[in-house]
């Protein structure tokens, strides 16, 4: 791995930001599987939540990776993942079915955004020679946690409600913004 001290940080900071994301993103996954079966009283309302989600990413990708070349990267991983943490926070709020999907859409909205810029910046601060096994160990780190915690939020899924969980998850990844504010951006993106 040939990082300079900079790269390094920034690689560290980005991996224990997600990292935690992950975690918790993973015992959040359950929980919002049952909520829009339980939400909707069918499976319908779930495909319907998840292709909503997915169309918003598809087409604001493009749009993210093209303003993250404008403005940074550093300012949309902060506001994108601040975004996310806040409309995890209103999902424990939503009486209504036009709420799911307009929070679905937004979602949508914020993967694209920090999905795209988080690779983009993952190849901004790593080295030509190492670039495809450093992605790849970090995307490695990301998907295990992501998984075994998937796993875990399983076995809590009717034993914590919904409301209460959707409250920590989004208050937890607002919180886990912290580190992307110490990351270190080249003056020309």
């Amino acid at each position: 791995m040939l990082f300079t001290n900079r790269r390094r940080r920034n690689y560290y900071l980005l991996t224990f930001a997600n990292s935690v994301a992950a975690i918790f993103g993973g015992l959040s996954i359950p929980f919002f599987l049952v909520f829009f079966l339980e939400f909707g009283g069918s499976a319908s309302v779930l495909a319907t939540a998840i292709a909503v989600q997915g169309i918003f990413t598809a087409i604001a990708s493009y749009y993210a990776g093209k303003l993250s070349d404008k403005i940074g990267r550093k300012p949309l991983l902060i506001a994108s993942s601040i975004a996310g943490g806040f409309i995890i926070l209103l999902y424990a709020f939503i009486q209504q079915l036009w709420q799911l999907y307009s929070l679905q859409a937004l979602i949508g909205l914020v993967i694209a955004v920090y999905g795209v810029v988080e690779h983009v910046f993952l190849a901004d601060i790593t080295q030509k020679v190492s670039r495809g096994a450093d992605i790849g160990r970090y995307v490695m780190i990301i998907g295990v946690f992501s998984s075994v915690f998937t796993i875990v939020g399983g076995f809590f899924v009717g034993v914590i409600p919904f409301r209460l969980v959707f409250f920590l998850f989004g208050v937890v990844f607002m919180l886990d913004t912290i580190p992307l504010f110490f990351l270190k951006e080249n003056s020309k993106v």
